[in-house]
């Protein structure tokens, strides 16, 4: 420990450097004096004994030096003596320092706000019992290499006897119940196998987990911090009591502590409260429909797991038709959660990056102006003895400094950023709660702004130390000159390369939104109003109360003024997974080991296709034939029409393998849809009547002539008046969910234009400040040509031609990088090739426009003025 004492005692001799720089000078003087007194003892004058004792004892400020020297606190007082000097510069020079640390605190600012968003999403260790343990396990379709499928109840509870890299396994399911009371709340939630807390490492707040007689008839329910403060006050005491939900009876055992977000992936979304997952004979006939999460034991790499899980999945294939060729996959459950945001979040991290070099870049060209507007200084100083060592640590202590006063300002303001990017964060995006600048965010942003401070500064502080070489008086021209201006010519090309880039990531970004917008989705949102209704199972127990309700509920919502029709769907589009199952022609089956065809199955009734305005291409619709008991009948889609019967499908039988298989007849095709989003192709569809097949929860569908929002009143009205304990939930218009869907391109698009439109406004201003020097400095070789009679166009086009010179090689560089992270950036894209000439095109012509504008400007101004003014400054 001696080195930390040794230390400590330094930095008490820098904080305290007065004193002992008094101590010391107090010291010197004794001992001189002493030396003085001594020579008058001896009879000398008093002139003649100061002169003696000073020749005696030597030479004082040397001494004092080498005392300096030999506490050790020489570079930091050096150090402090720059930044010192270094404060005094940019105070002498407001406008270099306001420019200069605004623009490099616009950057850091960028930067740190998306790296927020970048962490808490994607990085950020999930709020979970050691995180890096738990993983996400699908089924895997080897024929159609469907990756990310989900599991059969059979599968699960194999995979959990049986795989032993696991430590332990559990399955979870979403599901929606209604909270009955005076004002009736519908609320979504989870169903949940056995150990599912335990698993994650995570304890209630109050209350204890399931026990194995609630696991075995799932009447009990554990609360989230949010439903039980919303709904329950906050009391404590709401555990033990008993809830009715849909109907039946639930004990409360347990409420989530508040920090708690459960995992949300696949189909898994918001989960207000949980259920234990009963496995009932109705529930295994669903097939696949289980999300499933698993502990790795310790020493178990993720790699061993999946080997494992493979050779489980080989030995389910084995033992059941059902299983055949589909086998198992595992992945990190940070990596599934965050899903599909992470090609957007790192396409803007790398943009933010490039807009920090921009910063960088704009910051090194005003340093190095300064600089050239130092050089008869450094001359002066370098002639009487500075080293250039010393004019680096100087130049570069200003950097520095620079640096940490635009890096607190946009380290201040990047909470504020960030509150301004939530409004506009997709609502679907991963782990939003997470989102806020941090230690671990100010570190890495520190870290950064540290990097491109050196930058640079190392970039100014060369030039300063090494420019202004020979006479003072001479240096007015010369190498330096040449040297300066081809550092700022580099200066620029480098910057018309980082603007280009940027530029063509938001051009392609803006066309493949475009697209998004004007693609045909099959069906028209505009003007439909969506909700659901979920019936209880005590109050309508059996399918025929079921039809008789909608039935009811239908006829009412088509008497509303204004509603031109009305109908229910399983699923609505962009609502989400619905069922899904392989389909074939009866009469001809596929060849054995090809891909099944798998279509997606709704159920619908021929109003809701009406009312979305889904075409019917060939046959007939549902009628009133379609109902419980009667014949099973199908419409299909046109995808499904074209892989099966391309010369007629209507009359067709097709085997569905639901319902323990049915073959209904196809009575009609209609059009393609997007089911999943825009992005999503359409597919194979088929549609069941839902009067054949009734459900106790379904969307209704209604088109209205006015705005959609406005029925919405009379809809639950209308639900009032039949039974007032029902809600109407998961309310919304179509129009707003189409919108919705493109949140996540929206917001991409939004980021990366404004990067774009900041670095072009990046790009004029460094491009016209480093030209405005340049043809300052050229004054009078203008004013010359001019007197010789040159033309003014002939000027402005020898100063535009070296200025387009540089932007040329710009975009040559800028074309390169930009064609990389275009195709990074592919999976982001729609409709638009990362190599795309127009975007390409559209972003070259707007950084060139802007750096020719910034570059005639000046050249402009400065013909302008008399030839002769030229020649007397010059």
């Amino acid at each position: 420990m001696e080195w930390l004492r040794r230390e400590c005692r330094r930095l008490v001799l820098l904080v305290r450097r007065d004193g002992a720089e008094r101590a010391m000078r107090d010291e010197f003087d004794y001992h001189l004096t002493c030396e003085i007194e001594e020579h008058l003892r001896r009879g000398l004058t008093p002139d003649e004994a100061r002169r003696r004792a000073a020749i005696e004892f030597g030479n004082v400020e040397a001494m004092k030096e080498l005392a300096r020297d030999a506490r050790g606190t020489r570079p930091a007082e050096d150090l402090l003596r720059d930044l010192r000097y270094a404060a005094r510069v940019l105070r002498a020079n407001p406008g270099y320092t306001i420019a200069s640390v605004l623009t490099f605190a616009l950057g850091i600012g960028a930067a740190a706000a998306i790296f927020s968003v970048v962490y808490g999403v994607l990085l950020r260790p999930l709020p979970y019992g050691a995180p890096d343990r738990l993983a996400a396990v699908w089924e895997r379709n080897v024929l159609t290499s469907r990756d990310r499928n989900v599991v059969s109840i059979e599968n699960f509870e194999a995979w959990r006897d049986r795989a032993h890299s696991f430590a332990a396994m559990a399955a979870v399911v979403p599901t929606s119940f209604t909270i009955a009371g005076d004002t009736p709340e519908r609320a979504v939630g989870a169903e949940i196998t056995a150990g599912y807390f335990r698993m994650l490492g995570v304890a209630p707040a109050l209350g204890r987990e399931f026990d194995p007689a609630e696991e075995r008839h799932g009447l009990a329910i554990v609360l989230s911090d949010g439903l039980w403060r919303r709904r329950f006050g906050g009391d404590p005491g709401v555990v033990g009591r008993s809830l009715t939900i849909s109907g039946q009876r639930y004990l409360v055992v347990a409420v989530m502590p508040p920090w708690f977000d459960p995992p949300r992936f696949g189909w898994l979304g918001e989960q207000q409260a949980w259920f234990p997952f009963v496995g009932t004979s109705q529930k295994h006939a669903w097939g696949r429909f289980l999300l499933v999460i698993g502990r790795l034991r310790d020493g178990v790499t993720l790699a061993q797991a999946r080997a494992e899980m493979i050779a489980v999945a080989a030995g389910r294939e084995r033992e059941t038709p059902s299983n055949r060729n589909w086998s198992a996959v595992v992945f990190p459950l940070a990596e599934q959660i965050s899903g599909e945001a992470g090609p957007a979040l790192l396409a803007l991290l790398a943009a933010v990056a490039l807009l920090l070099g921009m910063a960088v870049t704009n910051v090194a060209m005003l340093t190095l102006s300064s600089m050239r507007r130092r050089d008869h200084e450094f001359a002066v100083r370098r002639a009487i003895g500075a080293s250039e060592g010393r004019l680096f640590r100087q130049v570069l202590s200003q950097s520095l400094l620079v640096a940490s006063m635009a890096t607190a300002i946009g380290l201040l303001a990047a909470p504020a950023a960030v509150r301004l990017l939530r409004p506009i964060l997709p609502p679907d995006l991963p782990r939003a709660a997470d989102i806020r600048v941090d230690a671990p965010v100010l570190a890495v942003s520190i870290l950064a702004a540290a990097l491109a401070a050196l930058v640079f500064g190392t970039v100014a502080a060369r030039r300063g130390a090494q420019g202004g070489g020979g006479s003072p008086l001479l240096h007015t021209a010369g190498g330096t000159r040449a040297s300066a201006r081809a550092s700022g010519m580099a200066l620029v090309t480098a910057e018309v390369a980082l603007a280009l880039a940027l530029a063509v990531l938001a051009t392609l970004m803006i066309r493949s939104l475009a697209g998004l917008k004007a693609l045909d989705l099959g069906f028209d949102p505009g003007g439909v109003a969506i909700a659901r209704v979920a019936l209880p199972g005590d109050a309508y127990p059996t399918p025929d109360t079921w039809v008789a309700f909608f039935d009811r509920f239908l006829d009412r919502a088509r008497a509303v003024p204004g509603v031109s029709a009305a109908g229910v769907i399983s699923t609505r589009p962009f609502g989400g997974q619905g069922p899904a199952t392989s389909v074939s022609d009866p009469l001809s089956p596929a060849p054995p080991g090809s891909a099944p065809i798998v279509a997606d199955v709704r159920y619908v009734d021929a109003a809701a296709l009406d009312a979305l305005r889904i075409p019917l291409l060939a046959g007939q619709a549902f009628d009133g034939r379609d109902r419980p008991g009667g014949p099973v009948r199908a419409l299909i889609s046109a995808d499904l029409a074209r892989l099966l019967w391309p010369g007629g499908a209507v009359g067709h039988r097709l085997s569905v393998a639901m319902h323990d298989g049915i073959t209904p007849e196809v009575i009609g095709v209609v059009g393609s849809v997007h089911l999943a989003d825009a992005r999503t192709p359409t597919g194979p569809v088929v549609y069941l009547a839902d009067g054949r097949f009734p459900s106790s929860m379904r969307d209704v569908v209604v088109r209205a002539d006015a705005a959609p929002a406005s029925i919405v009143p009379a809809l639950r009205s209308a639900l009032a008046g039949i039974d007032a304990t029902l809600p109407l939930y998961a309310v919304n218009t179509m129009p707003r969910v189409v919108d919705l869907s493109l949140a996540s391109d929206r917001f991409t698009t939004v980021m990366l234009s404004a990067f774009g439109a900041v670095s072009l406004l990046l790009v004029a201003v460094g491009v016209f400040g480093v030209f405005a020097e340049d043809v300052s400095r050229r004054r009078k070789e203008i004013g010359i040509r001019l007197a010789l009679g040159a033309r003014m166009s002939t000027v402005v086009r020898l100063i535009v031609a070296g200025a387009m010179r540089r932007a040329a090689a710009g975009v040559a560089i800028g074309a390169a990088a930009a064609l990389l992270f275009a195709r990074a950036m592919a999976a982001l894209l729609f409709g638009v090739a990362p190599f795309d000439l127009p975007s390409f095109a559209m972003a070259t012509a707007s950084v060139v426009a802007v750096a020719l504008v910034a570059t005639v400007i000046p050249t402009v101004q400065a013909i302008r003025r008399s030839p002769l003014s030229a020649l007397r400054e010059g």
